[in-house]
């Protein structure tokens, strides 16, 4: 069995949905602007992939494998499948026919690179409580082989990069022992499919049996398998370890801003969060899109008391600030609000 590349998947994006920020920084607004700054980076890409593909010039095509290479995954744009797996049994008008026949073949489609994103959704929504079921088997592979040929759906690279994002989730989150086991489901159905697709022309199903035999039978390949397993758990866990420190840090790229729509949303002291982020002065922007307290600090330390007190209201007023999220934080002052004074 070929070793998995698993280069594809060094740009993951754990989702922006996660709780990341402190808790005196409205996190819906700042997942907002995360999600807008990832749009309009997304619709730059494609327009200069457009300009690109024009080009066709060496450097262009240089440039565009660069840019594929390097391209940022996340949830939207991880897996794509190429045929449906739906089966119907056979009939005896079907055997009549073999062209019939072969349409209805369940086939596991090799993916080229940027095919990632289509049909990637529908899928989940479809099959996730399904796909939950299948990876709460827990090294039973005679189940495992019967419900994989029961619910040859799972047959997709969907399905795959979907256990595959599962796992690094699931580590980041310190979840080990459950990401042991989803890791081991998600190994096995890759062995399937990458079985199957080396077989063009007959049904993916025929890869099914074959393998768990020699799983049970073959203790070269039963610990092949178990070795291979040991380094993508390793694989995992460093991905997880990036994931997490990039998190922490804000990336780069993310200190660049995307204004929020204006009257879309009312703070609870009536101002309009958009409108007051655009009137702060950029030391402030920076400190509230780097969810940097001690920056927000010293930014205000830097200026009079009067204009401090005077942005710190409005930032409240808009709801940009919560002064009721620091109450579990030590080192804020006794009422959550960021000190507005300065030393004399």
């Amino acid at each position: 069995m070929a070793p998995i590349n698993y280069n594809k998947w060094d740009n993951i994006e754990l989702s922006d949905d996660e709780d990341n920020f402190h808790p005196n920084i409205d996190n819906n607004l700042m997942i907002r602007l995360q999600r807008e700054k990832r749009q309009q980076r997304e619709a730059e890409e494609a327009q200069k992939k457009k300009q690109l593909e024009a080009d066709n010039s060496p450097e262009a095509k240089a440039e565009l494998e660069r840019m594929e290479r390097t391209k940022k995954l996340h949830v939207g744009n991880i897996s794509t499948e190429k045929f449906n797996s739906k089966h119907a049994k056979s009939t005896a008008s079907q055997s009549a026919n073999p062209k019939q026949q072969a349409e209805n073949k369940v086939k596991v489609a090799a993916l080229r690179e940027g095919e990632f994103a289509d049909g990637y959704e529908e899928f989940i929504k479809n099959n996730r409580e399904l796909m939950m079921e299948y990876a709460a088997i827990d090294e039973e592979d005679e189940k495992s082989e019967q419900f994989i040929l029961e619910h040859t759906q799972l047959l997709s690279e969907h399905a795959t990069g979907f256990y595959l994002l599962q796992c690094i989730n699931l580590q980041a989150e310190g979840k080990t022992r459950e990401m042991r086991k989803m890791a081991r489901q998600y190994l096995l159905l890759t062995y399937v499919c990458d079985l199957a697709k080396s077989m063009p022309g007959r049904d993916a199903r025929d890869a099914i049996k074959p393998l768990f035999k020699k799983l049970e039978l073959n203790q070269e390949v039963a610990e092949g398998f178990q070795d291979h397993l040991e380094k993508f758990i390793l694989h995992v866990k460093q991905r997880a370890e990036v994931k997490k420190a990039e998190m922490a840090k804000a990336e780069e790229e993310e200190t660049e801003y995307v204004t929020l729509k204006k009257g879309e949303q009312v703070g609870p002291g009536g101002l309009d969060p958009a409108e007051v982020f655009e009137t702060l002065p950029k030391v402030l922007q920076e400190a509230f899109g780097e969810r940097d307290v001690d920056a927000l600090k010293a930014a205000l330390h830097s200026m009079s008391t009067e204009d401090a007190e005077y942005h710190m209201k409005r930032c409240i007023d808009s709801g940009l600030w919560d002064p009721a999220g620091a109450s579990n934080e030590a080192d804020d002052s006794e009422d959550g609000v960021v000190s507005a004074e300065v030393d004399d």
